[in-house]
């Protein structure tokens, strides 16, 4: 649908009608606003400020605009500091994209929010997450060695312990490791012991009792020998909660990229007959509907960096061996996106050579990237070389790419590409959890 267009004041409105989103841009002040309609037809829309303006983008796509708008930021936004708090724990955190999508989500719906935890095995992957949420004393944690009991079994020592020090928990999130469910894993796929680490979720949610949870994962966890996805689910309604799942195209909804992941919502069935029905938890595809966007190619998240210097850590690009630039250097001289057979190693010129034909590809600079990963900085990991430029992607594209704004802080990292590039690489695009729980909140 052809977004509506309205002009107000010195300002613009745009959004689809019964959009749960509108979008106004000053143009004098250049900056743009977010409306958000909550679901109870006696509160009135929300309004705050998305990020300024950057005037080459069309405002025929306000949605874009606003995205980019979002994803330019180089302060951090700032919630209400007063009114009840939601509280976020996120497991198998990474450095907390998912949590970031809730963030905004609660800044949205002008709710102030609480980071309680976050839990990953990596310390400097921990530290990242503790430096934004303000959890300076963030250590990595073992979940699996925490959660000791099966569900329905009475708390382990451990578990109360857990319980005690975290407190009361309103949403709860995680993307547990996809190695054993990834197409990719040819040793232990659908049958790895790390597939039962999904389970935990279902552990921690009764544990805490939170009032939402989101669970992120690859497409072929739901082909897990184990059946963890149903075992999951099925835990959840026992415990008192409505669930959803499905599939989600994260292009659609506006991230950079060809993403494609499993998603399993909760949300605990309580309160009165009529706030429940108004509540009522619609299939995964109804939910994430109204936000379903134009595609966006990797032009649209990274044009603007096309002159950056190398002065941060993130724009510096990695310097490949000669071998290597010399095999970048040739898809450019042939104006070509995908390495011929011959110019690649022994390794890729077997007879399943052309079964990885993105490996040292080339992206399209006005098509969508294809999945980030951690080995983005290496032509041999995927289709990294950079659209315009004779390098693989820098760390801040692939954050762009990511749908992560600049705001968000790497520092801890600044002195370790490679665990910088799986932290990015890994993390779970946060306009998902964003759209996901601003369904769920508002």
């Amino acid at each position: 649908m052809k977004p509506s267009r309205t002009s107000v004041g010195q300002g613009r409105l745009f959004g689809a009608r019964g959009a749960v989103e509108r979008f106004r841009v000053d143009e004098s002040t250049g900056i743009i606003t977010r409306s958000v309609t909550p679901r109870d037809p006696d509160v009135p829309p929300i309004v705050t400020v998305v990020g300024e303006w950057d005037r080459r983008s069309p405002l025929h796509d306000m949605h874009a605009a606003a995205d980019l708008a979002y994803l330019r930021r180089q302060r951090l936004p700032e919630w209400p500091a007063s009114g009840p708090a939601v509280r976020v724990v996120d497991l198998f955190s990474g450095c907390g994209a998912m949590s970031l999508g809730v963030s905004e989500a609660c800044r949205a719906l002008g709710r102030r929010v609480e980071h309680v935890a976050g839990f990953d095995l990596n310390p400097r992957i921990a530290e990242v997450y503790g430096r934004n949420y303000g959890l300076p004393n963030t250590v990595a944690s073992d979940l699996s060695a925490c959660l000791q009991g099966e569900v329905g079994a009475p708390p382990s020592d451990a578990e109360r312990e857990l319980i005690e020090r975290l407190g009361s928990v309103d949403f709860v999130c995680g993307g547990p490791p996809c190695q054993g469910h990834s197409n990719l894993n040819n040793k232990t796929r659908r049958d790895d012991p790390k597939n039962e680490l999904y389970f935990l979720m279902a552990r921690f949610t009764e544990l805490t009792r939170p009032r939402w949870v989101l669970i992120e994962n690859v497409i072929s966890v739901r082909n897990d020998k184990g059946r963890v996805v149903e075992r999951t689910r099925e835990a959840l309604e026992r415990l008192g909660y409505e669930t959803t799942d499905g599939i989600v195209d994260l292009w659609s909804l506006g991230v950079s990229q060809t993403r494609r992941r499993h998603v399993l919502v909760a949300q605990r069935r309580d309160g009165e007959p009529d706030e429940l029905e108004r509540r009522k938890l619609d299939f995964l595809e109804d939910l994430i509907a109204p936000y379903v966007t134009r595609q966006r190619p990797v032009s649209w998240a990274i044009d603007d960096l096309l002159g950056v210097t190398e002065e941060s850590f993130l724009d510096r690009p990695r310097v490949p061996d000669p071998i290597t630039q010399s095999r970048i250097d040739y898809l450019f001289d042939n104006d070509l996106y995908d390495l011929p057979k011959s110019q690649r190693p022994p390794s890729h010129k077997g007879e399943h050579g052309d079964s990885y034909k993105a490996v040292y590809g080339r992206m399209r600079w006005e098509e969508p990237a294809p999945t980030m990963t951690g080995g983005f900085l290496t032509m041999g990991q995927g289709r990294f070389v950079h659209p315009k430029r004779r390098r693989t992607i820098t760390a801040h594209e692939a954050a762009r790419i990511q749908f992560i704004p600049d705001f968000f802080d790497f520092s801890p990292l600044s002195d370790n590409k490679s665990v910088l590039a799986e932290t990015i690489g890994n993390a779970v695009p946060p306009k998902l959890s964003y759209v996901l729980g601003l369904e769920l909140m508002r």
